[in-house]
């Protein structure tokens, strides 16, 4: 099952950016989306993590972590109900 973009977003707000906008383009969202599908599903925290590392200098910048914000991801996927 593919992740919705309104979950994609709502997942996102809460776990990464409350102030992303749906200003951002299509294709942004689309890109975000199959991420956080695929940190959603990863077998373990460690696999969501390695799929968003290259995020890590923007989460560096606030002190934060591949780890944690995919640990975000996760419980925020979950809340929305994502069928993981």
């Amino acid at each position: 099952m593919k992740i919705r973009i309104e979950q994609a977003k709502a997942i996102y707000r809460e776990a990464i950016d409350p102030r992303a906008s749906d200003g951002e383009s299509p294709s942004w969202w689309h890109e975000i989306a199959d991420e956080i599908e695929q940190v959603a599903r990863a077998m373990t925290e460690r696999d969501a993590a390695a799929v968003i590392a290259w995020w890590h200098h923007d989460w560096s910048l606030y002190s934060d972590s591949p780890a944690c914000a995919a640990r975000r991801i996760r419980h925020a996927a979950r809340a929305v109900k994502l069928s993981i």
